[in-house]
C-alpha cells in the first residue's frame, strides 16, 4: 500500500513537475502526423545528443513517415524510471524513453514495456550486429524489451602529464600490482593522489569481475562480498586510503574527484567513457594530457556495461508504439550510433557502426576512444538486473564508504553487510 501511495504521489509530481514542451504535452495523433514523446536523461553532451538526433528525425525520417517526436529531459535515470511508473498509472506516458540497463527486467516483468521482437523480426533487424556484451541487458525471458542507445564501460583515465612528472610509463598499469606501484611513485614523486575514486558499486562490479568472481551469485540469492575476492579487493583499496597515497570519498561527494581531476591533484580515476569527451576539454583547457587504458587486471580483465537501452512503454497506443519503434530503428542504425559516440564518447554499440568512416576517423584522431570498445570486444558483461539490485546498490555503497573512506574493520563489515544484503535479495 505504501509502494502504491508513492507511485501515486510520484504521478502528482509528474504532472505538476516536469519540464513543459513548447509543443503538445500529450502523444496525440495530430492529423496525419503523429506526435510521439522521448523521454531521456542527463544534460551537457548527452542532451546535446538528444535533442540534435530528434530534430534531426523529425527533418528526415519522421517527415516522410509522419512522426513527429518530442524530446523532454527527465533527470538523471533514477528519476526517468519514477516518472515513467507514475505515467504508467495516470496513463499519460512517453511512448519511448531511456532506461539504465540494470532496471529494463523489474520494468519488463511489472509489464511497463513492450517485448520488441515482433518489430525486429518485421523489419529484419540484425541483433547480432550489436557487441555481445551489450546484449545481455536488453533481453528478458528471451524477448528483446530494448535495444542499445547509449552505452558505456568504465575505464582508467591517466593523467600523463603527472605521470610523465613521475617518471611513469603514460600507457599505464595493467595489474593491481602495477597500479599500487603506480599510485604509489606519483605520491612520492608529484606529492598529488596516485588514484581518486568515490564509492560507486558500477567500480566495484569490476573489481569482483577482475577478481575472476562477481558482485553477486549466479542465482542473484546472495553477494560475493565475504569471500576471499571481496577481502582481497577492499583489503587493496583500504590500505593505499590508510597510507594516503590515494584518494577515498563517499558516494556523496563524486564532485570531488571531478575537482580533483580538474585541479592536477590526481593522476589515476575510474570513470565511464560517456565522460570521455568532457574529460579531454578539460585537460585541453588546463593545459594537461590525458590517455584511457583498460581498467586494470587482477586474476583477469572485466568490467560491466552501462548506460542506456531505448524501450516503448505498454499503454502507448499501436500507432504510437510503430512511431516509437521507427526511431528507435532509426536512431540506434549504424550511422546515427556512430554519430552519438563522437557526440558523447559513449562506445559505439555495433560492429557495423564501428566500421563507418566517423568512427574509423575518431579512433584515428582520438585513440583515446577506441579503449572502451577493446575493452568492452573482449571483456565485456551485463549488469545484474534482478529487482532487489536496486536496494542492494544502496547498501553496496554504504560498504565502500565504511571500508575505504571511514576505514572500519574489513572482516567484521563484509560480514555484516553481507548477511544484510542477502536478507534484501532473498526477500528476507
Amino acid at each position: 500500500m505504501k509502494k502504491l501511495v508513492s507511485m501515486l504521489l510520484c504521478g502528482v509530481l509528474l504532472l505538476t513537475g516536469c519540464q513543459a514542451s513548447t509543443q503538445a504535452n500529450t502523444s496525440t495523433d495530430n492529423g496525419d502526423v503523429t506526435q510521439i514523446k522521448f523521454w531521456y536523461a542527463y544534460t551537457d553532451k548527452i542532451q546535446e545528443n538528444n535533442e540534435n538526433m530528434v530534430k534531426k528525425f523529425n527533418e528526415t525520417v519522421g517527415k516522410e513517415k509522419g512522426i513527429e517526436v518530442i524530446a523532454e529531459y527527465q533527470g538523471a535515470y533514477e528519476d526517468v524510471h519514477q516518472k515513467l511508473q507514475a505515467a504508467h498509472i495516470s496513463g499519460d506516458v512517453p511512448a519511448v524513453s531511456v532506461m539504465e540497463i540494470a532496471s529494463i527486467e523489474t520494468f519488463a516483468n511489472n509489464g511497463l514495456i513492450i517485448p520488441l521482437d515482433e518489430y525486429i523480426q518485421k523489419d529484419n533487424i540484425n541483433t547480432s550486429d550489436f557487441y555481445e556484451g551489450l546484449l545481455e541487458n536488453c533481453i528478458v525471458n528471451d524477448k528483446f524489451y530494448s535495444l542499445p542507445y547509449l552505452r558505456s564501460t568504465p575505464i582508467l583515465y591517466l593523467n600523463t602529464t603527472l605521470l610523465s612528472q613521475a617518471g611513469l610509463n603514460t600507457e599505464g598499469p595493467k595489474t593491481w600490482e602495477e597500479l599500487e606501484t603506480y599510485a604509489r611513485t606519483v605520491k612520492e614523486k608529484t606529492g598529488k593522489y596516485g588514484i581518486s575514486m568515490y564509492s560507486y558499486n558500477w567500480i566495484l562490479e569490476s573489481f569482483f569481475l577482475q577478481q575472476g568472481s562477481s558482485i553477486l551469485s549466479d542465482d542473484k540469492k546472495s553477494t560475493n562480498l565475504y569471500t576471499e575476492e571481496g577481502k582481497e579487493i577492499f583489503t587493496f583499496f583500504q590500505n593505499l586510503s590508510k597510507d594516503n597515497i590515494i584518494r577515498c570519498l563517499s558516494g556523496e561527494d563524486s564532485s570531488k574527484v571531478t575537482a580533483d581531476v580538474l585541479n592536477q591533484n590526481t593522476a589515476m580515476w575510474f570513470s565511464s567513457t560517456a565522460d570521455l569527451t568532457k574529460n579531454l576539454q578539460i585537460a585541453e583547457e588546463n593545459n594537461f594530457e590525458i590517455n584511457t587504458a583498460f581498467l586494470p587486471k587482477a586474476e583477469q580483465y572485466g568490467v560491466p556495461t552501462g548506460g542506456c537501452n531505448l524501450v516503448i512503454t505498454s499503454k502507448a497506443t499501436d500507432e504510437e508504439k510503430q512511431a516509437a519503434w521507427e526511431f528507435i530503428k532509426w536512431i540506434t542504425s549504424p550511422e546515427q550510433a556512430s554519430e552519438s559516440t563522437v557526440t558523447t564518447g559513449y562506445v559505439p554499440t555495433s560492429k557495423t557502426a564501428t566500421q563507418t568512416e566517423t568512427i574509423q576517423t575518431l579512433f584515428k584522431d582520438k585513440p583515446q576512444f577506441k579503449v572502451a570498445l577493446d575493452q568492452l570486444e573482449s571483456y565485456g558483461h551485463g549488469r545484474p538486473m534482478n529487482k532487489e539490485y536496486s536496494e542492494v546498490q544502496k547498501e553496496l555503497v554504504n560498504v565502500m564508504d565504511a571500508v575505504w573512506v571511514n576505514l572500519l574493520d574489513i572482516d567484521t563489515t563484509l560480514k555484516t553487510s553481507q548477511e544484510k544484503i542477502n536478507n534484501i535479495l532473498q526477500g528476507k
